[in-house]
């Protein structure tokens, strides 16, 4: 009987891991983080596709996963014909040969081609989030003078969607960041932002609680750093946009990208029709600046505050973390440490 049992169990697994593999040949399968910032611009251009494709060319499929990491280990089992992931995750898709050429050879920016071998072919990036300062008053653009001003004005002043990115790009131009204070702390630029933002808290000054930062803003924090894509829906009342200043070294960014992951033996001309037709003319300047992202791509109109300041960012050199670095594998472990500290701190 145990024998019998376990060959069943067996082949329920085996049945269960075909059934993974399996790709819907009606449709052009995309996946996706339900969170990722180009989602809703993506979608609707999906459905916009979808309406004028050619007869014949498949529709589009977008599944959506909880988040960036149920979306990593759905690829253990499965493959879709295209991934929309941080460039974190594309770089190393095409690094272990996992991606396939499908799409049209576009013009990237060298500091954009040169970051993975299929930029262009099988690995399409789109745009970049950033941090950006938003303000309710004339502040000064750099970290440490915000602090310093966060430390003297006796309650809640600062916040930021991500104080390990901070930290990271404090400390760019001295080393590696691994987000791990006892690796950190031999950093010198690591310990003085470190101490900078630990004194402001400790004088009250930084909001470093669970609330939304935008929430923060509209309840008349008086500045924050938020990340571009937050403000795509608009900036809160009363608010100035600038971008923080880095000291003249390469501003951080999550370069969102979109992955042609189809299995050996998967049709590509679908996946290579939607991406001639994403990649025409303006239409990803469009999407990226839709989505709150600076533009790998030439194109695009300052019809706002916010894009206008997208599309000056695009001349400056940006740093793309790699997927193994342990800056990428510590952050999310990192961000709820350092809260914690900076609540102890209040």
């Amino acid at each position: 009987m145990r024998r019998v049992l376990c060959l069943v169990l067996l082949l329920c697994l085996l049945l269960m891991g075909c059934g993974a593999q399996k790709t819907d040949a009606a449709a052009l399968s995309l996946w996706c983080a339900a969170d990722d910032p180009l989602l809703p611009a993506l979608r609707e251009a999906a459905e916009t596709y979808d309406r004028s494709r050619k007869s014949g060319a498949l529709p589009v499929a977008i599944r959506e996963f909880e988040d960036a990491a149920a979306l990593t280990n759905a690829l253990n089992t499965a493959r879709p014909d295209l991934l929309l992931c941080s460039h974190t995750l594309a770089f190393s898709l095409s690094d272990r040969g996992l991606t396939t050429d499908a799409g049209p050879a576009l013009p990237y920016p060298e500091g954009i081609h040169a970051r993975a071998e299929g930029i262009g072919r099988s690995v399409f990036p789109v745009g970049s989030r950033v941090h950006l300062l938003v303000s309710r008053e004339e502040i000064p653009p750099d970290l440490a003078g915000l602090c310093a001003l966060a430390a003297k004005s006796g309650g809640p002043f600062l916040a930021a969607d991500s104080y390990a990115d901070l930290l990271c790009q404090a400390a760019l131009g001295s080393g590696e960041f691994h987000a791990d204070r006892e690796k950190d702390c031999f950093n010198e630029a690591f310990r003085e932002t470190w101490n900078a933002l630990a004194e402001a808290a400790f004088a009250g000054g930084i909001a470093a609680g669970d609330a939304p930062v935008l929430s923060l803003l509209e309840s008349g924090l008086p500045a924050a750093y938020v990340f571009s894509d937050s403000l795509a829906a608009g900036l809160p009342a009363g608010c100035a946009l600038t971008a923080p200043d880095t000291g003249r070294l390469p501003r951080l960014a999550d370069l969102r990208c979109l992955a042609v992951t189809a299995r050996e033996g998967r049709p590509q001309q679908n996946a290579a029709a939607f991406l001639r037709w994403l990649f025409s003319g303006e239409r990803p300047a469009r999407l990226s600046l839709e989505a709150g992202l600076i533009p790998a791509l030439p194109g695009g109109e300052g019809a706002d505050a916010l894009r206008s300041l997208l599309l000056e960012l695009r001349d400056d050199p940006l740093f793309f973390a790699d997927g193994g670095s342990d800056y990428v594998k510590n952050r999310t472990a990192f961000e709820q440490e350092f809260r914690s500290v900076l609540d102890l701190l209040k």
